[in-house]
C-alpha cells in the first residue's frame, strides 16, 4: 500500500505533544514531497475550532514534570520550533544528584539547553493560561495547516472502504464519525490507560483491528506543584534541577525529581510506595511524608504542607516498557502509547516516534507491514533503551543508596573534578549524561564498564579507604549534618585565587609546594558565616575538633586582627601558632601560620555573594616546606616533605567547611 497521496485525509487522535509533533512532521514531510494533505487533530481538551483564534487550543493539565532536555530542544530547533521566552519557566545550569553519602553537582555543558515548562494551563493562578508547552505545539501544528476538532475519541472501526473511521463524542454528547486515509493514535497513556485495558473502549476497538497489539507497561507516578515563591526558589534552587535517588524505609522511592518553575516547584515521585498506594486517595499523605524527609528538608528548609500548600496534584502513569505490535493497515501509534525512555525525557520519545510514523506514512506506505518496517527501528530503540535503562538505574540505586559505595562514587567524582577538565571526567560524564538524557542507556552502561571508568573508580576506592582511616585517626564524625561537594574545578582554581586575594590586597604565589582550596555555598548571610568562623579555636566551635590536636585561641578576640590560634599536639611539647593578620568583617580572614615545619604559610577564609542571594565560603591554605641547613637538615626536611600526608588537609578541611555550613544555616529563617 503506497504512502499518503495528494489530497489524503489524516486524523490524529490526541492533541498532546505526540499528536502535535506528528501533525507537524506529517505536514512538513508532505510539503517536501509536494503533496497537499488535510490533517485533523481530535482531543476532548480542545476548547475551540478554527485556526484564527487567539485563545489557547487546549485547557487543563497534561500530567508531566515538564522538563525539556537537550536532545529534544535541539531537534525542535532543527525543524523551526523555538519555544518563546515566556514559555520557559527556568533554564537550568546544573543538575544535582543526591545520594546517600554525598551529592553530585553536574554542570550543564555550554551549548546545551535544559529547561522547565508547564505542559498545560494548571495551576490555575500561574498566570497566562495559554503559555503551556502543549498549547505551543498545537498552535504550531495549526499554523502549519492542521485543523483542530474538539471531541473524545472513543472507538475506531473500519468503514465500507476499509479505511479507518474514528468515532468521536462531542461535548454535547453528539456522535461524529471521521473517516480517513490514515489514523494516528496519539492519546497518551493517562487518557487511554486510565482504566484497565479491558475496560478502555478506544484501545479495545483498536485491538480488534490489530490482534497482536499489547499496550505499554506502565508505572504510577505522583506529581504535585508547590508554590514557595520565586524568591525562595531563587535562594534555594537557583537554576538547578534535582534528582534524588532515595526515600526511607517507610517511604520507598526510587526516583525523585524537583523542577523549579518560576514561583512553583514541581515534585515527581516514583517508587514502591507509589506502586502500592491507593491513588489518588493516598496522594496527600505521601506528599506530606515526602516533605518531612530529612534530606528533603535540607534542600527545602521550611517547606511543609501547612505553610506551602499544594497548588495541584495528579497521579499519572509513565511508560516503562514499550507496546507490542501497535500497527494495523492505515493505523499507527506514536508517543507514550508506543513507549518512552525510562524516567527521562518522554517528550523526546514522543518526538522521535511521531517523526518515524509521519515519515513512514508519507514516504513508505500505510499498511501494517510498511508501518512496522518504518517504525521498527524506533520500537527496537525503545525496547533496548528501556532494558539497559533498568540496569543503569538499578545499579545507580544500589550504589547511591548504600553509604560506602556512594562514598566511593563521590570520591571518584571529586578526584576527577580536581585533576581533570570537565570533558575528560570518566565517571562524571557518565553521571551527567544519565541525568541530562543526552545519551542512550546502552552506551552509558558500556561506558560504566569501560577501562577509564573502572580505573577511576579503583582510585576512588583507594582514596576512600585512606580518608576513612584519616577520619578515624582525627576523630571526625559526620553525624547528621550534610555532606556537600567542596572541590574546586581544575579550570577554576586560578579564578578563585584571584577572587580571594584581591580584597586583601595580596598576591598569592603561583605554585606553592602545598596548596589546597575548598568551596561551598551556604544559605546564610555573610554576617552569620563570619560569626561562625569567629569561633575558630573556641570550645563551642563545631569545626576542627581533632582527636590528638588541641585547637585553641590563646590570644586576642573573635575575628580581630592579632588573634592567635594554637595547634598543639596532645601529650607532646609541640605546638604551632597561627596569627590573624587581616580581618575584613563579613568578607575575609587572613591568617599566617608560624614556621614550625613550613614557610610562607597562608590560611584564608573568604566569603563572597552568589547570584542566588546566598554566599560562597572558600578556604585556602598553602605553604612551602622548610629546606633545612647542612646535609642532615636538608635530608630530614626532604624526607619530611615526602612523608607529609597532604591528603589529611583535604579530609580535615572538607569536614570543617561542611560543619561551618551546617552551623551557619541553623539560624536561617525556616519559612518558605
Amino acid at each position: 500500500m503506497p504512502g499518503l497521496e495528494d489530497g489524503s485525509r489524516v486524523v490524529v487522535a490526541g492533541g498532546g505533544p505526540a499528536g502535535a509533533f506528528f501533525a507537524i512532521h506529517l505536514l512538513r514531510d508532505a510539503e517536501q514531497a509536494s503533496r497537499k494533505i488535510s490533517v485533523f487533530v481530535v482531543d476532548k481538551k480542545i476548547s475551540r475550532t478554527g485556526n484564527a483564534s487567539a485563545s489557547p487550543p487546549l485547557k487543563g493539565c497534561n500530567y508531566c514534570a515538564g522538563a525539556v532536555f537537550p536532545r529534544l530542544h535541539d531537534e525542535m530547533v532543527r525543524i523551526g520550533l523555538r519555544p518563546p521566552p515566556d514559555l520557559v519557566c527556568e533554564e537550568f545550569t546544573h543538575i544535582w544528584i543526591h545520594g546517600m553519602w554525598k551529592n553530585f553537582p553536574l554542570k550543564v555543558p555550554k551549548g546545551q539547553s535544559l529547561y522547565s515548562v508547564f505542559r498545560g494551563t494548571l495551576p490555575k493562578d500561574k498566570g497566562a493560561a495559554d503559555c503551556g508547552f502543549d498549547n505551543f505545539l498545537l498552535r504550531e501544528a495549526e499554523a502549519r495547516g492542521a485543523t483542530l476538532v474538539p471531541g473524545e475519541a472513543y472507538r475506531v472501526e473500519r468503514g465500507s472502504s476499509k479505511k479507518p473511521v474514528l468515532r468521536i463524542r462531542t461535548s454535547s454528547e453528539k456522535e461524529v464519525a471521521m473517516e480517513s486515509d490514515f489514523l494516528a493514535l496519539c492519546p497518551g497513556i493517562n487518557t487511554s490507560l486510565s482504566k484497565a485495558f479491558e475496560e478502555n473502549p478506544l484501545l479495545q476497538s483498536f485491538a480488534r483491528l490489530a490482534p497482536s497489539f499489547s499496550p505499554p507497561k506502565t508505572r504510577p507516578t505522583l506529581i504535585f506543584e508547590l508554590k514557595p515563591g520565586r524568591d525562595y526558589l531563587t535562594r534555594h534552587m537557583y537554576r538547578e534541577l534535582y534528582f534524588i535517588v532515595s526515600g526511607t524505609r517507610d517511604l520507598q522511592l526510587d526516583h525523585i525529581a524537583l523542577a523549579p518553575k518560576g514561583e512553583y516547584l514541581t515534585v515527581a515521585l516514583v517508587g514502591k510506595s507509589i506502586d502500592r498506594a491507593r491513588l489518588p486517595d493516598d496522594a496527600s499523605r505521601i506528599a506530606k511524608a515526602f516533605l518531612a524527609l530529612p534530606h528533603v528538608r535540607s534542600i527545602l528548609p521550611g517547606i511543609d504542607a501547612e505553610n506551602t500548600p499544594i497548588a495541584c496534584m495528579c497521579t499519572p502513569r509513565m511508560a516503562v516498557r514499550p507496546a507490542r505490535f501497535p500497527f494495523a493497515d492505515r493505523i499507527g501509534v506514536a508517543g507514550d502509547l508506543m513507549g518512552a525512555r525510562l524516567y527521562r525525557d518522554g517528550l523526546y520519545s514522543a518526538f522521535v516516534s511521531a517523526r518515524a510514523l509521519a515519515e513512514t506514512a508519507v514516504r513508505k506506505g500505510v499498511d501494517r507491514k510498511d508501518l512496522e518496517k518504518g517504525c521498527g527501528p524506533v520500537m527496537t530503540w525503545l525496547e533496548n533503551d528501556n532494558k539497559y535503562g533498568r540496569i543503569v538505574f538499578d545499579l545507580f540505586q544500589a550504589i547511591l543508596k548504600s553509604p560506602l559505595p556512594s562514598r566511593v562514587f563521590y570520591q571518584t567524582f571529586a578526584t576527577e573534578m580536581k585533576f581533570k577538565k570537565m570533558e575528560e571526567w570518566p565517571l562524571g560524564n557518565v553521571l551527567r549524561q544519565t541525568a541530562s538524557g543526552v545519551s542512550e542507556y546502552e552506551g552509558l552502561f558500556r561506558r560504566m564498564a569501560s577501562p577509564p571508568v573502572v580505573r577511576s573508580v579503583f582510585r576512588g576506592m583507594a582514596k576512600t579507604a585512606r580518608n576513612i582511616l584519616t577520619e578515624w585517626a582525627f576523630g571526625l564524625s559526620w553525624e547528621a549534618f550534610g555532606r556537600y561537594p567542596t572541590v574546586i574545578l581544575k579550570e577554576k582554581r586560578d579564578f578563585f585565587k584571584r577572587s580571594i586575594s584581591a580584597p586583601l590586597g595580596i598576591a598569592l604565589p603561583a605554585a606553592p609546594e602545598m596548596e589546597r582550596m575548598y568551596a561551598i555555598k551556604i544559605r546564610a548571610s555573610s554576617r552569620r558565616i563570619f560569626e561562625e568562623l569567629g569561633k575558630f579555636g573556641e570550645k563551642d566551635a563545631k569545626f576542627l575538633k581533632l582527636r590528638f590536636v588541641d585547637v585553641e585561641r590563646v590570644a586576642g578576640h573573635r575575628n580581630r586582627q592579632g588573634a592567635v590560634v594554637r595547634y598543639k599536639l596532645k601529650g607532646f611539647p609541640l605546638a604551632m601558632n597561627i596569627r590573624l593578620v587581616q580581618s575584613m568583617p563579613g568578607r575575609s580572614l587572613y591568617y599566617e601560620p608560624g614556621e614550625l615545619f613550613a614557610e610562607n604559610g597562608r590560611l584564608i577564609f573568604d566569603i563572597a555573594p552568589t547570584k542566588d542571594g546566598n554566599n560562597r565560603l572558600v578556604i585556602y591554605t598553602a605553604f612551602d616546606f622548610k629546606k633545612g641547613r647542612g646535609p642532615m637538615g636538608k635530608a630530614f626536611w626532604k624526607l619530611f616533605r615526602t612523608l607529609f600526608p597532604e591528603f589529611a588537609h583535604d579530609v580535615v578541611w572538607n569536614h570543617a567547611i561542611c560543619r561551618v555550613k551546617g552551623e551557619a544555616e541553623k539560624e536561617v529563617p525556616t519559612t518558605a
